[in-house]
């Protein structure tokens, strides 16, 4: 069992890294359509490369949940914790070392980094002898509200650096007819 749960982890780390690279040109590969602004990455700002993270890891725990058949109480709040370190680490980091080239190679460095962690992470809580089952109402209630906050902070970014584009200073989902050209013409 605890082969397949590792081995389970590490190809986890490799599915979010490949979706996360889909879901960084889901927008443009949606036509800018709702599909790419729901589960995309509309513009290049902190919390929007955030959530090109935070779905697949979503996802792949599921798939995890469903092939191992572990408990759900204990399981929900392990990933849950992993998916607020995610967070919790890729953010400030990304924000502190990626202001100059969002989509450079530090970038995808911090994004393969973080979610080593969360899965190292979520290894070291299943193995201990911790009884985190017991904050199962608090960790649904905070993968509800980190949803929320994934789908209502694209339409509607909070005034703040982590939601600014870092390269044309706009928030949120570009207006119709934006000149993404222009975006890279001026970066360069």
């Amino acid at each position: 069992m605890h082969k397949k749960s590792n081995y389970m982890e590490i190809t986890g780390i490799f599915f979010t890294a490949a979706g996360c690279i889909f879901m960084r040109n889901l927008y443009a590969l949606s036509n800018y359509g709702l599909s790419g602004v729901l589960f995309g990455s509309v513009n290049s700002s902190v919390w929007e490369y955030a959530k090109t993270l935070f779905l697949p890891y979503l996802v792949w725990s599921a798939v995890e949940l469903l092939c191992l058949g572990k408990k759900l109480r204990r399981f929900t709040v392990i990933k849950t914790s992993a998916l607020c370190l995610i967070l919790a680490v890729y953010l400030p980091l990304s924000y502190l070392f990626t202001k100059s080239n969002p989509n450079g190679v530090a970038e995808m460095i911090i994004s393969l980094l973080t979610v080593t962690a969360a899965q190292i992470f979520s290894v070291i809580l299943f193995k201990s002898r911790l009884k985190p089952e017991r904050y199962f109402s608090v960790a649904l209630c905070t993968l509800f509200l980190l949803l929320a906050f994934y789908f209502s902070f694209t339409p509607f970014p909070p005034g703040s650096p982590l939601f600014a584009d870092r390269i044309s200073g706009q928030y949120g989902i570009p207006p119709l007819g934006y000149d993404f050209g222009a975006d890279v013409l001026v970066s360069k």
